[in-house]
């Protein structure tokens, strides 16, 4: 009996090791987390620290890239989280909201100052409700943060908030905002004056349109840019959330609740001056996007995490790999198309990694980190190289897309950048700390026209450029 025992144990344990290792094309799934994860951070100066917020069981971290998840929620007294936000220029400043159901002195906004090992709440100030849907932190600066907050039950007073200290104090950071329901947030890496906010539904009543409100001020005023978006005023579209390159950036990705078959999936590529609707997710009413991504390597890769209301039909992960003129389910493997998927982010050292934070309200299965590694860009050997190098480009000539491989010797801050005959440049196909490896970037040239182009590797005191041509 102890023998059977012991056998069916090994044979657990086995299955769950299976099951949970890394496989380059393909969905697995980290198990051991069984709560719905709303939420996802990845620390940017080493993507093998990362941090999950979920509506059960508060935060957990991992430090090995998603291996082992391990809870670290010391002194957070309320654990429903909804946002998180790691501050990039010190990723040991991390920020936590929650939902309001812990009441005032409990939700809000927690903040860490030790990578999650502890945590407070900063949020004292905020006279809104606790609801925190969404925060950002500026990129150099981990002392300015804003949030933006939801209330259920009426309009929010103020609905964007903005902290010069870290979250001692906060104050209103709303001018021209006039829906105040504030569900989703972007700042631009580049120019950190420039922020979105997205908002939900028109209180009281529920109504719409929701709006998308763009600041390029640090948040002091904000204007609409709605051109291209729903306008039906009779129901709602809530802008769940949004996605901005890292590089290109003025494309920002917005998807919508389909409440009434008029939202989906948004994207700008001028900075809100215009919204282009990307049909081919689910389209019937009841279809609820609830994340999106875009591939940092490439800004026509293009990622929806979905919900459904009656928890029916198709959800999952869907993928676009033109900038949204076609898509497909992209579930598979563990990430089964049933499950809700309200989180997603990319790790861009090493292989190319997309992270899935599965939430199915009723099937243990569906809840997890999902992981899907691609082989088509990222490390191509183990080895360190012992020197840097910036190789030819493959194809060349190319139409539209070729493949840049590059080696460096130690970590660093590289950059990917490539330029018109001219000296203009056009597009940076890679920018972020990386570890020492040997790198394959796939450039899509879709959007320039054929000619002759130079690509150029930066690296500490390194630069490197060669040519390639694209011809179409």
């Amino acid at each position: 009996m102890k023998k059977l025992l012991l056998l069916l144990i090994l044979v657990f344990i086995s299955h769950q090791l299976l099951q949970s290792q890394d496989g380059p094309d393909a969905w697995t799934v980290h198990y051991g987390i069984n709560a719905r994860i709303y939420t996802l951070a990845i620390n940017p100066q080493n993507q093998n620290i990362m941090y999950l917020g979920s509506l059960d069981s508060g935060v957990y971290k991992t430090t090995n890239g998603g291996t082992v998840w391990a809870p670290c929620n010391s002194g957070m007294t309320y654990g429903k989280v909804q946002c998180l936000a790691v501050s990039p220029s010190n990723p040991n400043i991390i920020f936590a909201g929650t939902d309001s159901l812990g009441g005032w002195t409990t939700s809000g906004v927690y903040k860490s100052t030790d990578a999650g090992a502890s945590w407070t709440l900063v949020s004292a100030d905020i006279y809104d409700t606790k609801g925190i849907q969404a925060i950002v932190v500026h990129p150099t600066n981990p002392n300015i943060v804003w949030c933006g907050v939801f209330n259920a039950i009426a309009a929010s007073t103020v609905g964007i908030w903005k902290s010069t200290n870290g979250g001692v104090n906060w104050s209103p950071s709303s001018t021209g905002v006039d829906n105040k329901q504030i569900l989703s947030m972007v700042i631009n890496p580049k120019n950190p004056n420039v922020l979105y906010a997205g908002s939900s539904l028109v209180m009281p009543g529920s109504t719409g349109p929701s709006k998308i409100y763009r600041s390029d001020d640090g948040g002091s005023n904000w204007n609409a840019v709605t051109n291209g978006l729903p306008t039906g005023t009779t129901t709602g579209n809530p802008i769940r959330a949004m996605s901005i390159h890292p590089t290109d950036t003025g494309r920002v990705l917005a998807v919508l609740f389909v409440n009434d078959t008029t939202g989906g999936v948004f994207l700008t590529t001028n900075g809100g001056q215009l919204w282009s609707k990307k049909w081919g997710i689910p389209n019937t009413t009841g279809t609820l996007p609830r994340s999106c991504a875009i591939d940092p390597m490439n800004p026509n890769d293009l990622f929806v995490g979905i919900d459904q209301s009656a928890g029916t039909g198709s959800m999952g992960v869907w993928r676009s790999s033109n900038g949204g003129a076609t898509w497909a389910d992209f579930s598979g493997g563990s990430l089964l198309n049933s499950y809700t998927v309200r989180a997603l982010a990319f790790r861009t050292t090493g292989n190319l990694t997309l992270f899935a934070g599965g939430a199915s309200a009723s099937v243990a299965a569906g809840r997890g980190i999902f992981e899907y590694t691609f082989t088509a860009v990222g490390i191509v050997n183990s080895g360190v190289p012992v020197e840097f190098m910036l190789h030819q480009n493959y194809p060349n000539p190319f139409n539209p897309v070729t493949s840049i491989k590059f080696d460096i010797p130690k970590n660093g801050y590289v950059r990917l950048s490539v330029f018109d005959i001219i000296g203009r440049e056009v597009a940076e196909p890679f920018s972020g700390y990386s570890n020492a490896g040997s790198y394959t970037v796939n450039f899509d040239a879709s959007g320039l026209s054929s000619g002759t182009y130079i690509y150029r590797l930066e690296s500490g005191n390194y630069v490197s450029e060669k040519r390639m041509v694209l011809l179409k």
